[in-house]
């Protein structure tokens, strides 16, 4: 995420330290001196301290300390040495167990650099358009998979790998998030609102075709039933695509002194307000670019793999897995950066990575895979598994209640991982099967 600043070159030093209080509505614009107010201290920087600052934010990494950054960005880095062990497996046709380990574990370090390139050209531009880059791209494994799963026609892994995103953001990473966090987490009840409403909305959407399934398929002629639902769908999607639009203005524009780098106000220790720090630049543009470009051609190819490998894989547990562990390798980086920004305090910043990623998925990749699917002359429609469907709208209510009002604890924690662990429990065993309309699977031969 980026700060909320107007000038692209405010991301490199931390701003002048400034205490807020109470009264005060808004952070100070960046680049402003202040004044102490209510007996506050705040610290003024010069004016030629300020130009030496501003002169050291304008100057980038070289070519090398960016390259250099993004290698030792994380120790989950050593896993890129799985990904040419999975093209060897692959094209050596070895054991189906071995590509999909081997290719699941090389997508868990592409996915921590693809969010550190995009956090990192997201930095070098101002603070609605780094939103916006931070919006279109946070999800990108996410959209990896469900368009290799489209090329290959897989609708039922499309499906279920999204939905499991969202199961595993709102229960697993929440949970998690509440449960290594203070004891008791307060986080901008607004922001809450405004989540939980998106995800009941997105839910709906979903729950009311999957009603409809069953309620036609008695009243149409056969093989009529699938062209009103997938119509439906599709018109759904339009609307939820608008809706997300008006979401990305009201976040970066309109209310984006809600979304301060993802985070309400921290509390000093006397209880006083104070702005975040920006994040520190590690990479250049054309690198932070190069990054970007490089990983998502290597998480194609480890996508395809790892999808072809699940046809050699035992059918009982198929559904399992592209319901549970390809979505939680997809999230891993995501996942880790949600449980340590919540173990420091910072409850706003996880929720924005749990919460705020299902509010994507669920408005901008599941709707636009479904106008993509339509263009291709796939039959994907919001028509879900209808037991995946019931679970889904179980979590998005139990998150509603754990978040409104603005404050949780860990046993809410327990409480969503409890239940994420039952949901593993209950899909275990459920045999791989697509949505059926009238009696018949749909596929790409319906």
């Amino acid at each position: 995420m980026t700060e909320p600043s107007s000038h692209s070159t405010s991301h490199v030093l931390p701003e002048p330290t400034r205490t807020l209080t109470e009264d005060d509505d808004e952070p100070p614009s960046s680049g402003t001196s202040s004044s102490t107010s209510h007996g506050d201290q705040v610290t003024d920087l010069g004016d030629k301290e300020i130009g030496e600052c501003e002169s050291v934010r304008d100057s980038a990494p070289s070519h090398s300390a960016s390259l250099l950054s993004a290698l030792r960005y994380t120790p989950l880095n050593i896993l890129l040495l799985c990904i040419p062990v999975s093209w060897a497996l692959h094209y050596a046709a070895q054991s189906a167990t071995l590509i999909f380990v081997f290719s699941a574990l090389g997508i868990v370090p592409l996915a921590a650099l693809l969010g550190f390139g995009t956090e990192q050209a997201a930095a070098r531009t101002s603070a609605s358009v780094g939103g916006l880059l931070n919006a279109t791209l946070g999800n990108v494994v996410e959209m990896i998979i469900g368009g290799v799963g489209l090329q290959k026609c897989d609708l039922e892994l499309v499906q279920s790998s999204l939905l499991g995103g969202l199961l595993s953001n709102l229960l697993l990473v929440l949970g998690m998030a509440f449960l290594v966090g203070p004891a008791e987490q307060d986080f901008h009840p607004m922001v809450a609102q405004v989540n939980s409403s998106l995800m009941m909305a997105a839910v709906a959407a979903m729950v009311v075709p999957a009603i409809l399934n069953g309620y036609l398929e008695e009243r149409l002629p056969q093989g009529e039933e699938l062209g009103v639902l997938l119509e439906l769908s599709r018109v759904s999607s339009v609307v939820l695509i608008l809706v997300y639009c008006v979401y990305l203005y009201f976040q970066f524009f309109s209310h984006k002194h809600f979304y301060v780098d993802g985070k309400a106000h921290r509390k000093d220790s006397r209880g006083l307000e104070t702005l975040p720090s920006p994040p520190k630049i590690k990479m250049n543009l054309p690198v932070s670019l190069l990054i970007l470009v490089l990983c998502t051609v290597l998480a194609y190819f480890a996508v395809e793999h790892l999808v072809s490998s699940l046809d050699g894989l035992a059918s009982s547990h198929r559904a399992w897995l592209t319901l549970i562990i390809i979505p939680i390798i997809s999230n891993a980086a995501e996942h880790t950066t949600a449980v340590v920004v919540a173990r420091k305090g910072k409850l706003d910043l996880a929720m924005h990575v749990a919460v705020g990623s299902s509010v994507q998925i669920a408005l901008g990749v599941i709707p636009g895979l479904v106008l993509v699917a339509w263009g291709m002359g796939r039959p994907l429609g919001m028509v879900f598994d209808p037991v995946q469907t019931v679970v889904l709208f179980f979590a998005v209510l139990l998150v509603k209640f754990a978040i409104e009002d603005g404050r949780s604890h860990y046993l809410s924690g327990v409480v969503l991982v409890a239940v994420y662990t039952l949901v593993a429990v209950w899909f275990w065993d459920v045999p791989d099967s697509g949505v059926v309309v009238q009696g018949v699977e749909v596929g790409c031969g319906a």
